[in-house]
């Protein structure tokens, strides 16, 4: 009967470690796309800053967009690893 108990103990364990690793990546991730974006916006605010033209193309998009996938992907594997 222990061993049964520890072999759900394992499991219980196991799902919440990965759990936690791949909201780990899904957050490096969207941590990644919001520096590309902030970089790339100081570097058009550089450029554009004497000329007066606007900064044209947001690159707000994609770290919006990737940050909303993430926190749906959360969601999701909060729901597929629910203890």
């Amino acid at each position: 009967m222990r061993i049964l108990k520890t072999k759900r103990s394992f499991r219980k364990e196991f799902k919440r470690q990965i759990k936690l690793a791949i909201i780990a990546a899904i957050g490096f991730t969207i941590a990644y796309a919001w520096k590309e974006a902030i970089l790339e916006m100081m570097q058009n605010l550089a450029i554009n800053l004497g000329n007066n033209t606007g900064l044209g193309y947001s690159p707000l998009f994609t770290p919006l967009l990737t940050t909303f996938l993430g926190v749906v992907l959360i969601l999701i594997l909060s729901k597929i690893f629910r203890e």
